[in-house]
């Protein structure tokens, strides 16, 4: 089996936004600077925002914010540069948008005088899950084709086909591992007889890069 991993943090141009953000953190000298992600959970390729704001002290127009990120747990002990900076609007507000790889534990560092670092956000990626079916209309008992693709690459993972069950629960009916289907993306292909009308998704249970993918639904019916 091979092991596949992408560089995480690819960034967006940045842009100013109001934002709701969260109670600041580390006030030193009076100075303070929030930091909110929006959304907190992400399908990778997705974007999520990145923003806060700048109180107290002395001015707070124009101040540079360096985004700083940890990828691997346990996060919190190992912050890197993410490679991207924000100066603060005239209100103290900065934003940054960004498409998170992996999942991510972000805070800012604020160039304010004196410094100040905010509280931390994580943000969660979950696999983007692809699923096809051959036939959604079948006669009773006939083979059904699910197939599909899996972003980013994780080769030898399980696919898990799974049924809607009239709980609403969904009930995993076949499994298929995941195989090589080039550098950036994993593929799965598994045939189930289907008898009686369902609706069916496919999801892969997350490892420590991301959090569980759910592909979207399909609805099967039966006819004959």
């Amino acid at each position: 089996m091979r092991t596949k991993r992408l560089i995480p943090g690819l960034a967006l141009p940045l842009a100013f936004a109001g934002a709701a953000v969260a109670v600041a953190a580390q006030p030193s000298g009076g100075t303070a600077v929030t930091l909110e992600a929006t959304p907190t959970t992400v399908v990778y390729s997705n974007p999520t925002t990145l923003s806060g704001r700048v109180t107290g002290g002395g001015n707070t127009n124009g101040v540079k914010v360096h985004l700083e990120q940890d990828t691997s747990r346990p996060y919190g002990d190992g912050y890197t540069p993410a490679g991207v900076t924000a100066t603060t609007a005239s209100n103290g507000k900065y934003s940054f948008t960004l498409k998170p790889l992996v999942n991510t534990q972000y805070r800012v560092d604020a160039k304010a005088s004196p410094p100040v670092t905010s509280t931390p956000r994580l943000v969660l990626v979950r696999m983007l899950v692809g699923i096809r079916l051959s036939d959604s209309t079948p006669t009773r008992g006939r083979l059904v084709r699910f197939s599909g693709s899996v972003t980013p690459a994780h080769d030898g993972l399980r696919a898990l086909i799974q049924k809607r069950s009239s709980t609403g629960r969904f009930v995993t009916v076949a499994r298929k591992t995941l195989g090589d289907a080039g550098d950036a993306r994993s593929a799965y292909s598994r045939r189930i007889r289907i008898y009686r009308d369902g609706v069916y998704r496919v999801k892969v249970a997350g490892d420590s890069d991301h959090i569980n993918g759910f592909s979207r639904l399909r609805t099967i019916n039966v006819h004959g």
